[in-house]
């Protein structure tokens, strides 16, 4: 059981705050944003809301570590950003996998990545860092994300795709074997990708 941080306070914080709670032993202990974001009420779902500047002070990085749940915001670039700063003061960073995904033993995952309900993943799957994987999404074996992408709830990737860093795939797209979406490519809701993508 550990102590976690949760960056954000907007609605995909609070979802993690709550798939924490619900699905493992780990205790969220606080949300923190920059003081820039933070909220004129600082409790939220009854954990304080600190500022991010000052964290290491209220949450010292060797009694706590992080998670970075964040949308697709500026293409996944500020999700980004957040995830190396939290890196360069020290914090360790947790994943979430949920117990109602369907994984195949074995996957090879960074930090700071999600997988959500319902998702299922073959074998010999790679997911890179900083990885959002909203509910439903299937990814077919040896298919391989790099760092920072998100994917749409219920996008599907064939077998052998690479999707690049920072992609960003809508709800419901689906490519096909063997495609490589190259760096930063954006998946519009409901597409079908046949080809690669520069």
């Amino acid at each position: 059981m550990g102590k976690i941080l949760i960056f954000g306070v907007k609605e995909a914080a609070r979802l993690a705050c709550g798939y924490l709670r619900n699905d493992t032993c780990d205790e969220p202990v606080a949300y923190t944003v920059t003081a820039d974001y933070l909220p004129a009420e600082r409790v939220q779902d009854n954990l304080p809301v600190v500022p991010f500047e000052s964290v290491t002070s209220s949450h010292p990085p060797t009694q706590h570590r992080f998670l970075v749940p964040m949308s697709y915001q500026d293409h996944n670039r500020h999700r980004s950003r957040i995830f190396e700063q939290v890196k360069a003061l020290g914090y360790a960073m947790i994943n979430y996998v949920s117990p109602r995904a369907i994984i195949y033993p074995g996957l090879k995952i960074g930090e700071n990545s999600m997988i959500l309900e319902g998702c299922v993943i073959s074998p010999g799957c790679v997911i890179g860092n900083n990885v959002m994987i909203q509910a439903g999404c299937v990814i077919a074996h040896d298919a391989r994300i790099g760092d920072h992408a998100f994917l749409g709830p219920g996008a599907v990737l064939a077998g052998l795709v690479e999707v690049g860093d920072y992609a960003f795939l809508g709800s419901g797209a689906v490519v096909r074997d063997q495609v490589r979406l190259g760096e930063g490519s954006f998946i519009a809701m409901g597409s079908v990708v046949r080809d690669n993508t520069e």
